[in-house]
């Protein structure tokens, strides 16, 4: 860039991309130091491989000069062998991390068709799941007649699959919402104890009778949630089913719930200018941490962070397969984050596991 003018130079760069910026640092106006620091500002030249030229020779003048995000510098005079080869090196990196951001962006592209055809099957999933799942709650009230016991446990077992893939599909459209960014929160205060109860009754509807025992425990003086019900229903559901789908029909599942104050790790940050002045992000806030504890076989420390991921597995040590979480503690956490809460699991193998979140008061 030595010998034309700074925005010039500066107008080049951006039009012409090269492979490796050699950029003199003695130049009169804009110093290279500030051409450095532009090109880095742009988000389209921010990485371009830059080697600083210069006479300096104090410590303090190379630091400012890898500060200004120079890659590299020459020391006048030149040797030209030392430059081919800095050159060299920075052109090699240069096109690895080209190939790394292309391969990057072809993922996303895939992953973009992925999750569009993910979304178009499902949305085609809902309708006839529906269509199937109306004619058997028919058939279980005996709008069609009398069933006989067989009969009727095999129209229960089929209305319980069904709504558990209806389950599957909804929360496949409701992750991709929140990920998105595109589902809406409808806020409003709620009272738990009710949510509760229509949680633990959707749960004993989609469970066997043989299920583990589900016992729960809520103080009287419970303050109202800023929440949205149906969201915060759907957690527990999730969170109560998952937890009886690994616990034995002779454990317990447990349900309970406190108001408590709690540290900002177990709290998503407060919007901007949401808290009230003078206040410290770091004190304890206000929270009410909810519970699903059971009695099962635990999950390994490894894996307690991977199961809320989009379609984490563990490992069943008694059964000795992958057993898929599905989407529905990518779902709950997602859901939890919304809210401004934290989601997190304190397990023992063979003792059980404690599902925790909070909810901001």
């Amino acid at each position: 860039m030595h010998g034309c003018q700074r925005p010039e130079a500066l107008e080049r760069v951006a039009d012409r991309r090269p492979d490796v910026v050699l950029l003199d640092v003695m130049m009169p106006g804009m110093s290279g130091f500030e051409v450095c620091r532009r090109i880095r500002a742009d988000p389209e030249t921010a990485t371009l491989p830059i080697v600083m030229v210069t006479a300096l020779q104090e410590m303090a003048d190379r630091v400012q000069a890898l500060e200004a995000g120079a890659d590299d510098f020459l020391a006048k005079p030149v040797d030209d062998v030392e430059v081919v080869a800095r050159v060299r090196s920075l052109v090699r990196v240069k096109r690895q991390r080209d190939a790394l951001d292309q391969a990057y962006s072809d993922l996303k592209k895939v992953e973009s068709m992925r999750d569009s055809l993910t979304a178009m099957l499902v949305h085609d999933l809902r309708t006839p799941l529906t269509t199937i799942l109306g004619p058997l709650e028919m058939l279980q009230t005996g709008q069609f007649g009398q069933l006989d016991d067989t009969q009727r446990e095999i129209i229960a077992m089929s209305t319980r699959s069904g709504y558990r893939l209806l389950g599957l599909v909804n929360e496949l459209l409701d992750v991709s919402k929140m990920e998105g960014g595109e589902m809406t929160l409808r806020r409003a205060l709620v009272d738990l104890p009710p949510v509760v109860d229509a949680a633990l009754e959707q749960v004993a509807r989609l469970n066997q009778s043989d299920a583990a025992d589900v016992q729960c425990d809520l103080p009287p003086d419970l303050p109202p949630v800023q929440a949205d019900e149906d969201l915060l229903c759907r957690v527990l559901i999730n969170l109560v089913g998952n937890a009886l789908k690994f616990t034995s029909a002779n454990g317990i599942v447990h349900l309970s719930a406190e108001r408590c104050e709690v540290g900002p790790e177990r709290l998503m940050p407060a919007p901007e200018g949401s808290t009230a002045e003078g206040s410290n992000p770091n004190e304890p806030r206000a929270a009410m941490i909810i519970n699903v504890r059971d009695t099962g076989e635990g999950i390994p420390p490894e894996d307690q962070e991977r199961i809320f991921e989009k379609f984490g597995q563990v490992e069943s040590r008694k059964a000795g397969h992958k057993m898929s979480t599905g989407l529905g503690l990518a779902f709950c956490r997602l859901a939890v984050e919304a809210h401004g809460g934290r989601i997190w699991v304190e397990s023992t193998l063979s003792e059980g596991s404690n599902f925790r979140f909070t909810l901001p008061l």
